[in-house]
């Protein structure tokens, strides 16, 4: 798992970081329905602005990695990767077994942390009733799965 970069810490959001990240979200066109059900970590800089965000929701074994994002001035720095994989090692801990995502604009990225494209029919469970997949996100999104077991 890749460590933060020495200028920046990865910490759980707080109530006064929901108007940055909100407006990090909107620049890419992210969904903000259901976030109030996403345990959220910002990637914040030695100055304390916030870089990046990402987010995980917790169904039983099942998980769903929603929300990354990094500021665009810091793209192609490993940002998006360090805060991924960061939530990641959180959905480890938190025993799920397989972690869903869905995206429309970034399947390379994810298939570069070992996600792989899934058949968004046949996706079962609780997390098929989640936010993200009733209405948050098109129904055109890239169902991806990373296997944690």
């Amino acid at each position: 798992m890749n460590k933060p970069k020495p200028t920046c810490i990865i910490r759980p959001t707080q109530l006064e970081d929901q108007k940055s990240i909100r407006a990090l979200l909107s620049n890419f066109k992210l969904p903000l329905e259901g976030l109030e059900e996403t345990k959220l970590w910002v990637l914040q800089s030695s100055h304390g602005d916030i870089i990046g965000v990402a987010g995980l929701e917790v169904y039983g074994n099942q998980g769903l990695l929603r929300s990354v994002a990094v500021i665009k001035s810091l793209h192609n720095q490993n940002y998006g990767t360090t805060i991924a994989n960061y939530v990641i090692g959180e959905a480890k801990k938190s025993q799920v077994q397989d972690l869903f995502l869905l995206t429309t604009t970034a399947p390379a990225f994810f298939n570069k942390l070992g996600f792989k494209e899934e058949n968004r029919e046949k996706i079962g469970g609780n997390i098929a009733n989640s936010v993200e997949f009733i209405s948050a996100c098109p129904k055109t999104a890239i169902l991806m799965r990373l296997s944690l077991a």
